[in-house]
């Protein structure tokens, strides 16, 4: 039963870091890495590493001969990845298609309904459910948790399946993939806080893989691939300080991989001092932080858990440490209005993050914020239904009363400027033009297009 897991590269490229990714496709690695520990034969074609178009996707498919094709979407990507799965199934077409990924999880009936050429949707962790698909054949679908199907013309959903006991999931092995310049390394799934903009795929508890699991995976990557960074792939990786303290003196300790650069996220909640300088000792060349508002009303209205003033105490730390860190901010978050948006920008220009990264609050189902989008709460309009335009960086899913979407546009723009020039970080500035030059092309074809509301 030759099974092919697919991570579709759209035609057109809008953003580079996700269009053009330099790291391997975590989910696809770990659904490979773990069939494969129970014998089970698979393949990978991630397009957007390989930097391979659907023809090519296709004519690699064509020397594998599938049966069954898994594919990976988020979102704002579904309809590019429906249209590449009619063309498969055309080429395959007894071939099972199972659909899994972001969108799935959240709208697990809904993306069998609307996209017909799916057979499947994989929600939740998919590794256990895509094993006992694998073992019943793909038959007697209505015994097998954290799917919906489809049978004749109807579409059926099953119960959830509960999250995976951590200590079970394989070490990934990249053996399948293209050599890349990142690899990244789940050290848990899970997050513990609440914002209302977060979906939250992993569930509301942090579950932590073994501390021995997580260093013997570094160690084969890094003899294998000698990667430029380790990306922690966790949603918070400092959700638990005494086991991060202890994961990072066992990586300090560690001959084979104590002088392996490295890159995370976490939450301003989770650092201090003694963290921190930790850290950047093992070799963190780089902290992602959701920031999100520089107004503490709403912080507190979208459940952050942060306040500006820990915000400012961390960034503080950072820069005497000497850890470059992005700070991630959106703009129209609930009853945004001018002034709200403009202290976001002020803000950011004042903790001035080597890497500030400005999005749109875009409605992704799943979240609280879809639900309050679909009432219209929060001073939320629709614009488009079509899940294209759904997406926080360059999209036109959503405007709010207060601010149209070109004025969320604007904001988004001169956000990514004050931060720079206001610093007087001239350098930074044509570094900046350099290095995003495709994901400022796809802004200004974005923000020249015509807004209109597209059902």
């Amino acid at each position: 039963m030759p099974i092919v897991f697919l991570n579709i590269a759209p035609e057109i490229i809008r953003e580079r870091r996700y269009d053009k990714p330099n790291y391997p496709d975590p989910a696809l690695g770990a659904l490979q890495s773990y069939l494969n520990e129970y014998n089970v034969k698979s393949e990978v074609i991630d397009s957007k590493l390989d930097r391979i178009n659907l023809k090519k996707t296709i004519n690699r498919l064509e020397s594998l001969k599938p049966t069954v094709i898994g594919l990976t979407s988020f979102t704002h990507e579904i309809e590019t990845v429906a249209y590449a799965a009619g063309v498969m199934k055309n080429k395959f077409p007894k071939a099972k298609l199972i659909i899994g990924g972001a969108h799935a999880n959240a709208l697990n009936k809904k993306v069998l309904m609307q996209f017909p050429v799916f057979d499947i949707a994989v929600y939740g962790e998919g590794e256990e459910t895509m094993m006992e698909l694998v073992k019943n054949k793909f038959e007697n679908l209505k015994t097998i948790l954290g799917i919906a199907y489809r049978k004749n013309s109807d579409v059926f959903i099953n119960n959830p399946r509960p999250f995976l006991d951590t200590g079970s999931i394989p070490l990934i092995n990249w053996s399948k993939f293209s050599k890349a310049r990142y690899y990244p390394v789940f050290t848990s799934r899970g997050c513990n806080y609440k914002c209302i903009f977060c979906s939250r795929p992993f569930g509301s508890v942090v579950r932590f893989r073994p501390v021995p699991d997580i260093i013997e995976e570094i160690r084969r990557i890094k003899k294998a691939f000698n990667p430029k960074i380790i990306n922690f792939w966790d949603e918070n990786f400092c959700a638990d300080r005494a086991r991060a303290l202890n994961l990072l003196e066992k990586i300090r300790s560690d001959k084979d991989i104590k002088n392996i650069k490295w890159f995370c996220q976490a939450h301003v909640n989770n650092l201090d001092y003694k963290l921190l300088k930790l850290m950047k000792e093992t070799g963190c060349i780089r902290i992602g932080i959701g920031i999100e508002s520089g107004d503490n009303n709403i912080l507190k209205k979208i459940k952050k858990g942060s306040t500006k003033e820990q915000i400012i105490r961390v960034a503080s730390w950072l820069k005497e440490i000497k850890i470059p860190f992005e700070g991630y901010f959106l703009l129209g978050l609930p009853d945004e209005n001018w002034q709200t948006a403009m202290d976001t920008i002020k803000f950011a220009a004042k903790i001035n993050p080597k890497y500030p990264v400005f999005g749109i609050v875009a409605p992704y189902p799943g979240t609280e914020i879809y639900s309050m989008a679909m009432r219209g709460n929060g001073g939320y309009k629709i614009i488009s239904n079509r899940w294209g335009d759904y997406n926080k960086l360059i999209g036109k899913a959503m405007e709010l009363n207060n601010l149209s979407r070109r004025q969320l546009e604007t904001l988004q723009f001169y956000g990514y400027m004050s931060v720079l020039v206001k610093n007087l970080r001239i350098v930074d500035v044509v570094r900046f033009i350099f290095q995003f030059h495709e994901d400022i092309k796809g802004y200004l074809i974005n923000f020249f297009q015509p807004v209109k509301n597209n059902e």
